[in-house]
């Protein structure tokens, strides 16, 4: 199941061995996040597992923690949580996470559990929406989410500051493509669940508009130039209408290729 709401998208996997999220969505709606689980499965929720730090993926997480739910994050997630953030981009201040909302469990590279009948993978990618980004896979169920490594309907954020790159970014996706195939179930960060087709034309739309920036860049053109010469006209109607409009999508560009932050 997907449940869906202001902050990133939560999935729940269900079955006779326990109840597994992916992502614990923002703080305020922890208990709305409880009750809806409550819904499609009775029992305690036994893992969450974190796609990456920023609050409105990970904000549940005390809240969960404190009702005995084993928290798995990759180390570089648990690294963020236990500091204070500073989200320039964003304007946004995160004091550090208190104890009973920190992963208890973490890893570098993948992690598996095996349970309700299916194999859960959760596999890190550098340096993509941040430095401690997760994909996780459902093997037999054939579906995957991607925490923020994907905006369906959108333009994305990367956050330049949390060691986060466009180059990572599409990377991870292209992971993501080898291994999925017309079945799979792509499950976003933000937005509706898509399919492989869309996540491939979300990727054709990063690569076509970092090629443009990264050339203006090289060019000499200023923030503002490049801001002026619309490299992301052709998608709007597809894609500027989320979170990220368009202009502050192109700003991030500039800053990841100038070596801004």
């Amino acid at each position: 199941h997907v449940l869906s709401g202001q902050g990133g998208n939560v999935a729940a996997w269900t079955g006779p061995d326990g109840i597994v999220l992916v992502d614990d969505s923002l703080a305020q709606a922890a208990p709305q996040l409880v009750e809806a689980v409550a819904k499609i499965a009775a029992g305690p929720i036994r893992f969450v597992v974190i796609t990456h730090w920023h609050p409105d993926h990970a904000g549940g997480s005390e809240a969960l923690g404190k009702a005995g739910s084993v928290l798995i994050a990759q180390e570089n997630a648990r690294s963020r949580m236990s500091e204070a953030q500073n989200v320039e981009a964003c304007d946004l201040r995160v004091p550090p996470s208190p104890k009973a909302a920190l992963p208890a469990v973490t890893f570098s590279d993948s992690l598996s559990l095996h349970l309700n009948g299916d194999d859960l993978e959760a596999v890190h990618v550098g340096n993509a929406h941040t430095d401690g980004d997760v994909i996780v896979w459902w093997d037999k169920a054939n579906a995957v989410h991607l925490g923020d490594l994907f905006y369906a309907g959108g333009y994305p954020f990367i956050d330049l500051g949390s060691g986060g790159s466009l180059a990572g970014v599409v990377a991870a996706i292209e992971q993501v493509l080898a291994r999925a195939d017309a079945q799979t179930v792509v499950i976003p960060g933000h937005g509706p669940v898509a399919g492989r087709a869309e996540l491939a034309a979300y990727r054709d739309m990063l690569v076509a508009v970092g090629r443009r920036v990264r050339q203006l860049v090289e060019d000499g053109r200023s923030e503002e130039q490049i801001i002026a010469s619309h490299p992301t006209a052709e998608f709007d109607e597809r894609y500027g209408k989320g979170a990220v409009d368009p202009d502050r999508f192109v700003t991030m560009l500039y800053a990841d290729f100038s070596g801004g932050r």
